[in-house]
C-alpha cells in the first residue's frame, strides 16, 4: 500500500508518467468522472481506510509495525545484489552476446520525486502483472500436467520474457535492443525467484528500490 500511496498521489500530482502495467489508475479516474478533487479525496479515503485497518489488526495482534522494517532491509539488499548478478551472468554465461552490458533507457532522468513514482508504479503493478498474476497463474496451469519444478521453470521463462518485451511495447516504449532485452529478461526471472522464495511484498520492494538506485544513481 505504501507503494500504491506514492504511486497514486504522483499521478494526482502531475508527477512522472503511468506506469504501462497499471491498469488501476484509470479506473480509479473514471471512478471519479476524471475530476481530481474527486480523486484526491478517493485517494484521502482509501489511506484513512488502509490506517484504520492497521489499527485494527494491530489490535488483534495480527500486524506488528517493526516487522516492515527487515522487509525493507531484505529488499535493499536484494536489489543492490540484482545488477551485479545479473552482470556476472551475462558476462561468465551469456558471453557470447558481444557488447552485452548494463547501459539501459538512454533518456532524460526525471527528478528524484518523479523517480519516487515511477519506481513506486513499476515496483507494484509489474510484480502484480508478471509475478502475481503470470507466474504464479502459469505456474498452476501447468503444474496439473507437469511437476512442480518444470512449472515453475516455464512460467519463470514466460512471465520473464513477457516482463522483457513489455517494455519495447506501444508509443512509449524504448527502442529494442539484446542489451536491453537480455538484461530485462534476466530481471523478471530475479524478480520472479525472489517473488516464489519470499513473497509479493519483498518481490515489490526490491523492483522499487532497484529501480530507485538505477534512476537516481545510474
Amino acid at each position: 500500500f505504501p507503494l500504491f500511496a506514492v504511486y497514486q498521489l504522483g499521478i494526482l500530482f502531475g508527477g512522472a508518467g503511468r506506469n504501462g502495467a497499471d491498469f488501476v489508475t484509470s479506473l480509479l479516474i473514471r471512478l471519479c468522472d476524471w475530476d481530481r478533487g474527486r480523486y484526491g479525496l478517493l485517494l484521502l479515503a482509501l489511506v484513512v481506510g488502509y490506517g484504520l485497518l492497521l489499527v485494527a489488526l494491530r489490535r488483534s495482534g495480527r500486524f506488528h509495525p517493526r516487522a516492515f522494517a527487515p522487509v525493507l532491509v531484505e529488499s535493499s539488499l536484494l536489489a543492490l545484489c540484482m545488477g551485479s548478478l545479473i552482470l556476472l551472468v551475462i558476462h561468465n554465461v551469456l558471453y557470447f552476446l558481444p557488447g552485452l552490458g548494463p547501459g539501459l533507457g538512454a533518456g532524460e532522468t526525471p527528478g528524484f520525486l518523479g523517480i519516487l513514482v515511477l519506481s513506486a508504479g513499476a515496483g507494484l503493478h509489474e510484480e502484480l502483472i508478471f509475478r502475481a498474476g503470470l507466474l504464479a497463474g502459469i505456474t498452476a496451469l501447468v503444474s496439473r500436467r507437469a511437476g512442480a519444478g518444470v512449472a515453475f521453470g516455464v512460467a519463470l521463462s514466460i512471465s520473464s520474457l513477457a516482463f522483457a518485451w513489455a517494455h519495447h511495447l506501444g508509443p512509449g516504449g524504448e527502442a529494442f535492443t539484446t542489451v536491453a532485452f537480455v538484461y530485462r529478461f534476466l530481471a523478471g526471472c530475479y524478480f520472479g525467484i525472489v517473488y516464489w522464495l519470499r513473497g509479493f511484498a519483498v518481490a515489490a520492494w526490491t523492483h522499487a528500490l532497484y529501480d530507485v538506485y538505477v534512476l537516481a544513481f545510474a
